[in-house]
């Protein structure tokens, strides 16, 4: 997303930004997200006194995810508030920005450590003959693995 700072260089003003927020295959092919819907920035960038601008504003939107369990498309909501400060040697010889790696790092920060589907929560991962135990389920006294501790 490209800005252009001419208002604000000449005038003082400060630049409002209410856009849809376009993120690049490239970019997300660096990354376990596998399409973004709906995201919007809704801020602005003001000058400071140093000569130095700052972006702020909230960015939310749907980022798809794959669930933890089953690989399935899972689609986690988020909002992220923003409050980026911008080095003057950012801005080109057209006197405009592009925010949008800004944006996109703010984007990965809120990523889920674990997403799993609602409807996956209470699935049951055994079958013939196996099952996937927890941590707690080695901790146990009852696990069956707990006689080989003797061995040792």
């Amino acid at each position: 997303m490209i800005i252009d700072l001419f208002n604000l260089i000449t005038n003082g003003k400060k630049i409002i930004i209410d856009n849809d927020v376009n993120i690049s295959e490239e970019l997300l092919k660096t990354s376990t997200i596998r399409r973004l819907n709906n995201v919007h920035f809704n801020g602005y960038i003001d000058r400071l006194i140093d000569d130095t601008y700052v972006l702020s504003g909230v960015l939310s939107g749907t980022m798809v995810l794959p669930d933890d369990i089953t690989l399935e498309d899972y689609e986690y909501d988020f909002t992220s508030d923003i409050e980026e400060k911008i080095d003057e040697t950012r801005i080109n010889y057209q006197k405009t920005i592009d925010i949008t790696l800004d944006l996109w790092q703010n984007i990965l920060v809120e990523i889920p450590l674990r997403a799993v589907n609602e409807k996956n929560k209470d699935l049951t991962l055994k079958g013939d003959g196996w099952r996937l135990i927890s941590e707690d389920d080695v901790n146990s006294i009852n696990n069956p693995l707990s006689s080989l501790k003797d061995l040792l």
